[in-house]
């Protein structure tokens, strides 16, 4: 058993070294965890996140990452979502992110790596990607889980939902699309309060 807890220990402390922080958790309520690399991370509040990471809530749970230039990410309960790159940095002189959404919901606050001419800040979804300017939005599986909702909530920004068989651009606030299997996203249009309360209950 301590073998064991030992070399635990040192898989953790070589993956840590290697790896480069770009994040940390703010809020972790329930089972929150980061996976990768075969290894697995309980996050509680101020644990370090990283790229490439694969974070998993489970039921009831809330979670909210804070990135190093201001970004704040929220997400729900029973979500996968990964980090695939975020870069922000002196060694980046062209700031980018890519992030992946799976199944659940988030929210996501941008900060300093979207203030430049041309932001290069994009989350990938199983029915199309979300290009984002400097944003404050929400995006999820709302009411089913074989489609996916998305809302702009404030910005003086657009964003910019698209597939292979469309793009739409939403700059009104309270303004969504619904991402489909096979079709394009849907066309802008204003959310009843009451779909925006179900979308905000999510992750609060």
């Amino acid at each position: 058993m301590k073998l064991a807890t030992t070399l635990l220990c040192y898989c953790i402390f070589a993956f840590s070294a290697s790896a480069e922080q770009i994040a940390k958790t703010i809020l972790a309520k329930h089972s929150v965890v980061a996976e990768q690399k075969k290894n697995q991370r309980k996050l509680k509040r101020k644990s370090a996140v990283y790229a490439k990471d694969f974070i998993v809530t489970g039921e009831q749970a809330r979670a909210q990452i804070k990135f190093t230039e201001g970004t704040i990410l929220t997400l729900g309960a029973d979500t996968r979502f990964s980090i695939l790159e975020f870069n922000h940095s002196a060694d980046h002189p062209s700031p980018n992110a890519t992030l992946e959404f799976v199944t659940g919901a988030f929210r996501v606050v941008t900060g300093e790596i979207t203030k430049v001419v041309r932001p290069n800040f994009k989350i990938k979804t199983p029915l199309g990607s979300i290009g984002i300017r400097g944003t404050d939005f929400w995006g999820g599986n709302l009411y089913s889980k074989e489609t996916i909702d998305v809302i702009l909530l404030d910005s003086e920004h657009p964003i910019i939902i698209e597939n292979q068989f469309g793009r739409v651009v939403i700059s009104e606030p309270g303004t969504g699309s619904t991402l489909r299997q096979g079709e394009a996203p849907s066309q802008p249009e204003k959310w009843s309060e009451q779909k925006l309360k179900d979308a905000v209950k999510t992750i609060q």
